[in-house]
């Protein structure tokens, strides 16, 4: 399977010169390809494909001569690019948007080398650009022998804080011991990561709301300053900048903080699991519920955006198949007001409800461990549907006498 790994590199002024011209013109080779589709389609209702894409960059070159500071390899990984974007509009027209110019001040560009390119445990050589030094922890372990005999590319990204590389590679699997062991879990605001067996794991809200209160601050006087330059016609600002590269600081740090708190849970639910349950969830249709009020509306869409579930996911899913763990998907609907002692749905439920009480048995729970239960048992049904309820009582008799003030008899 492919990995990536990302390692900060550290140039010299004129090779950071040199970089930033590239991510130039790979966005100047973007836009003129771009150019070129609309004029082709616009005469003959057809577009172009890669191959001619390629002999365009080469036209290109010769017509502008700053693009031969570009290998030819990154300029042709645009025209690939584009040519998905279009294949990907074609086939779903209904569904995506056209591709679009990339402006300079909203372009997040990428250098990507495909061949020609060289590792040692203190530099990376990428073409016309030559050697950059990078530090990192991993050079020291056995891992980086395979990592350098299996790499296939390496993309290169200019970030707030420096320039990065990440390296792809081949990466053998690493399959964990069968235990057999069954997990549900729910994910969420107010408990992030709930899972069946009772465990609760809750990201660092508040750090993470002081963080974007700041990052909306400096938002507000960015705003304000590019007001005030546009009506001197002042076309750069050193201040401004400053400020751009100070929230784009703060929004990577928001970032550090979910992606390290999702790898560590990842790792010790699977550590410890051989199948783990979640929901099939879209989403960006969560994202489009309305709520109770506009200001918890606000509120909810704020945590969902800066903590990242979908990122949870992702990371769970790549971790399982690095580990030879299975993850089932079931269905969502219904999970939280449905009670996992005898499966009656309490449609009154409200969102600020804390606790499960079920009208029908009288069955008291956490509101996000009853939807864990739930999960968990969808998933049992599906795994071995005639052993699904025989495995969920087992599963539930370990933990259910200490969380409930009467417990039902299984």
């Amino acid at each position: 399977m492919k990995a990536t790994i990302k390692v900060k590199l550290y140039p010299n002024h004129k090779k950071v010169r040199h970089l930033r011209q590239s991510l130039g013109n790979v966005r100047f080779i973007w836009n003129k390809l771009l150019e070129k589709e609309i004029e082709v389609y616009e005469k003959e209702r057809r577009f172009i494909w890669y191959f001619d894409m390629c002999k365009e960059i080469t036209k290109l070159r010769k017509e502008y001569p700053f693009l031969k500071e570009s290998s030819s390899y990154v300029l042709q990984q645009m025209a690939r690019k584009l040519h998905f974007a279009l294949k990907n509009f074609v086939r779903h027209k209904d569904m995506l948007d056209f591709p679009k110019f990339k402006k300079k001040s909203r372009y997040d560009g990428i250098l990507i080398y495909p061949k020609d390119f060289k590792i040692t445990s203190k530099a990376i050589y990428l073409p016309k650009i030559g050697w950059v030094r990078f530090r990192d922890k991993i050079v020291k372990k056995p891992q980086w022998n395979e990592i350098v005999d299996t790499a296939k590319q390496i993309w290169v990204k200019e970030e707030a804080d420096g320039f990065f590389a990440y390296i792809q590679y081949e990466k053998n699997p690493e399959p964990k011991p069968s235990n057999g062991k069954v997990v549900g879990i729910d994910v969420g605001i107010r408990n992030t990561v709930t899972l069946s067996n009772g465990e609760v794991y809750k990201i660092d809200k508040e750090k993470i709301m002081r963080l974007i209160e700041v990052s909306e601050y400096l938002q507000s006087i960015i705003d304000k300053k590019r007001e005030i330059n546009k009506k001197r016609k002042i076309k750069f600002s050193r201040r401004l900048e400053y400020l751009k590269r100070k929230r784009l600081k703060i929004l990577k740090k928001i970032r550090n903080i979910y992606q390290d708190f999702y790898y560590k849970i990842s790792n010790h639910i699977l550590n410890s699991h051989e199948y783990v349950v979640i929901e099939d969830l879209d989403l960006s249709e969560l994202m489009q519920v309305e709520h109770e009020n506009e200001k918890a509306e606000k509120n909810i869409h704020k945590h969902l955006q800066h903590i990242a579930i979908g990122r949870f996911f992702s990371i769970l899913e790549y971790k399982a198949q690095l580990y030879d763990r299975k993850v089932v998907k079931v269905e969502p609907k219904d999970t939280s007001k449905t009670c996992s002692n005898c499966g009656y749905v309490h449609h009154e439920l409200k969102l600020s409800d804390k606790t499960f009480r079920c009208p029908k048995c009288g069955f008291r729970v956490d509101r996000d461990l009853n939807a864990s239960v739930n999960i968990l048992k969808r998933g049992l049904e599906t795994l071995s549907p005639s052993a699904g309820q025989v495995e969920y009582r087992r599963e539930m008799a370990r933990f259910m006498p200490c969380l409930y003030a009467e417990p039902p008899s299984l």
